[in-house]
């Protein structure tokens, strides 16, 4: 039985609807969400939430440089919905709408911000349901650029994710793919019919096995949930 974040109901969709597919996570309860309105134009600058204690991440820039992160909505591949600059170890809080289902990911303003859909790298995925409940897990099934952890804030002490930055810097160059900024990560472990490539997904699974991160659709459920939808994020050194 599949057990997918890229299900075979989100790829039916997006071929009736002529656009490109990304995650809709049959993990989370209320799958398969309403599409959200994508932007036509990107962001112009950073955004600068103030926490006020509603849903959203704290996300800790883990790098040892000034790093961009874009926030994109389920079906919005080609413009993030906002984005953040986050100094070397500090912590910035991205809140999220009611209802938000898609990723964060590391990136860089002249290549996110430019139209197109950049999907190779490591996604942190995050689902928010209408009771209030929170989800989130990391996927490098689209590819992998770096390290990252997750921790829910409601006090259960439930964490995902990784932080061993030596997944990325000891990959063998049969599983690197240039990023559209020139960047090195690690290739995708699907196709475009998702099938498997046993080459990119064994190198990760015997980094990381199946329990921190997904890997394929086929394997694990690393998902954890936050009661008050809320979650504490680290991205660590990685190939925006």
């Amino acid at each position: 039985m599949m057990k997918s974040i890229i299900t075979v109901t989100a790829l039916l969709l997006s071929a009736a609807t002529a656009l490109p597919f990304t995650t809709l996570n049959p993990h989370y309860p209320r799958a398969i969400a309403p599409r959200a309105a994508c932007l036509t134009v990107a962001p112009n600058k950073p955004t600068i939430d103030t926490d006020t204690g509603d849903a959203g991440i704290q996300l800790t820039n883990g790098d040892n440089s000034t790093q961009s992160f874009f926030v994109y909505d389920n079906g919005c591949d080609s413009i993030p919905s906002k984005y953040v600059s986050v100094g070397a170890g500090a912590t910035q809080f991205v809140g999220l709408p009611k209802l938000f289902q898609g990723r964060i990911v590391r990136g860089t303003e002249a290549v996110n911000l430019n139209g197109s859909p950049h999907l190779l790298g490591t996604w942190l995925e995050v689902g928010l349901d209408a009771s209030g409940m929170g989800w989130a897990d990391v996927s490098l099934i689209r590819g992998c650029d770096g390290a990252v952890s997750i921790a829910a804030t409601d006090g259960t002490n439930a964490s995902t994710g990784f932080d061993d930055s030596s997944v990325l810097a000891d990959a063998p160059a049969s599983v690197l793919q240039a990023k559209d900024s020139g960047n090195k990560a690690i290739m995708a472990t699907e196709d475009a019919t998702v099938t498997v490539l046993s080459t990119v997904a064994n190198y990760l699974s015997g980094k990381l096995g199946y329990t921190v991160a997904y890997i394929d659709d086929y394997h694990g459920n690393p998902v954890i949930a936050s009661s008050n939808s809320r979650f504490a994020v680290t991205f660590y050194h990685g190939a925006p």
